[in-house]
């Protein structure tokens, strides 16, 4: 390849990657919380901060209301055939969920290191501070859609 059309691809590269940076952190902050379980929690409930950022991971809107848990002299709803809830929640820690967890983290990791290195660039970093702010713009104009 020619020196011009590899230079171009870096520049290319870096704009794209530091206006979806943002994004990157959010999702894979998102995902951590997502992995870990903290936002299905009922007791204590989790902060509303993390029912926010988990609606949004999971639904790209914020979320609704959850409806109050069933007091104590209420009868519980019927269980559901097969035994079976919709939380997922096999336990422990397999193997696939620590690879998740390491995976969200160093997405995390490599993310604010791109961003260090794209803003430490000189020639490009009017251009990348611009990239960055409407990457963190035009996500949360498009959520309030």
């Amino acid at each position: 390849m020619k020196a011009t059309t590899l230079r171009s691809l870096r520049q290319w590269h870096q704009y794209i990657g530091v206006f979806l940076a943002p994004a990157i952190l959010f999702f894979s902050f998102s995902g951590l919380i997502q992995v870990i379980g903290w936002q299905d929690a009922r007791n204590p409930p989790p902060p509303g901060w993390v029912s926010a950022i988990a609606g949004i991971h999971k639904d790209q809107a914020l979320p609704k209301p959850r409806p109050p848990a069933p007091s104590p002299d209420r009868k519980p709803p019927a269980a559901k055939a097969g035994g079976h809830d919709d939380d997922h929640d096999h336990g422990g820690f397999a193997p696939l969920k620590i690879f998740a967890l390491l995976t969200a983290i160093g997405l995390f990791t490599t993310t604010l290191i791109g961003l260090t290195i794209a803003l430490g660039t000189r020639a490009m970093r009017r251009k990348s501070l611009i990239a960055l702010g409407l990457g963190v713009v035009v996500p949360i104009v498009l959520l309030v859609l």
